[in-house]
């Protein structure tokens, strides 16, 4: 009598697949966002925080603090809207920004800086609080 085999035939493993399309639109948008935060960093009391946040792959998000430049940043994303940029979120000092296809397409890395820019200079200065 002959010996079992102990060869197991291995599980046909799916090959991953790559979506070349969505990974070539998410290196644009993020060459885009490149732009946009080294324009936002040129504006004196801005801050761009780290790298662009990618959180899925048709949208980058840019954090911006706002805190050196004595404006409140829900202030500045009202006066932003006002102006046709929408942020994503705003506190106090921060606003986070998010980039997408359709925006590139608009050019919105491109105009971004200068209306962040219109924004604080038409948005009132806060009051200092003193303890």
């Amino acid at each position: 009598m002959a010996a079992p085999s102990l060869t197991v035939p291995l599980p046909q493993l799916p090959t991953p697949t790559r979506d070349f399309a969505a990974a070539a639109a998410l290196a644009r948008l993020r060459r885009a966002a490149a732009t946009a935060r080294d324009r936002l960093a040129e504006i004196d009391g801005v801050r761009v925080i780290g790298p662009e946040v990618g959180g899925a792959t048709q949208d980058v998000r840019l954090a911006v603090d706002l805190g050196d430049t004595g404006r409140d940043a829900r202030d500045v994303a009202c006066a932003m809207a006002g102006r046709g940029f929408t942020p994503d979120a705003a506190s106090h000092r921060l606003l986070v920004i998010q980039l997408t296809e359709a925006d590139l397409l608009e050019g919105t890395h491109e105009r971004l800086a200068p209306g962040l820019l219109m924004a604080l200079w038409s948005t009132a200065a806060a009051a200092r609080r003193e303890s």
